[in-house]
């Protein structure tokens, strides 16, 4: 096999596929003039099953490399995996845009293809993207910047003494 990746990629595309397929069979078809509400997506998840036996069958019938490496990036699947739970993890504390910045900067390092030259600005772009459409114009409740970033949250707490009781005390 040239790329088991690819293999699993495609079962996985195809088991996708049978999922949704099972869970909306309930839902009424229709026809192509009058498409009820399971219409699309049984289509898609036709299509999403041919797709996926196409990419493993595609996978399967190629030549496989005599030299070929089989080492797992491990670097970037713990990134992949990590970006999101960190997302989820600080996007109250630090906020919706430091939030992204930091998904978008950790998956780029994941790739040996991104350079910080190119994920830099898409970072702030998809920032300054995502700030717009959740928080302006979908109107969700999600700090832009979050408390975390403030510079009374990590201050020590003031020991100081009530003025009433600094005043009750020279009585």
């Amino acid at each position: 096999m040239e790329k088991p990746r690819d293999v699993v990629g495609g079962l996985i595309v195809m088991a996708i596929g049978i999922g949704f397929l099972m869970t909306g069979r309930d839902l009424e078809v229709g026809t192509s003039f009058r498409m009820g509400p399971g219409y699309f997506p049984t289509i898609l998840s036709i299509l999403m099953i041919a797709l996926g036996s196409i990419i493993t069958l595609l996978t399967l019938r190629a030549p496989a490399f005599k030299n070929g490496s089989s080492l797992l990036p491990w670097r970037g699947l713990a990134l992949i995996i990590g970006a999101p739970l960190a997302f989820g993890a600080t996007l109250v504390g630090l906020g919706l845009a430091p939030a992204v910045l930091m998904v978008v900067l950790a998956t780029a390092w994941s790739s040996r293809y991104a350079s910080l030259r190119s994920s830099v600005p898409l970072s702030f772009g998809l920032a300054a993207f995502c700030a717009l459409l959740f928080i302006r114009l979908l109107g969700l409740p999600l700090p832009l910047t979050g408390p975390w970033l403030s510079a009374g949250y990590w201050a020590p707490a003031s020991t100081a003494v009530p003025s009433d009781t600094a005043t009750s005390e020279t009585r």
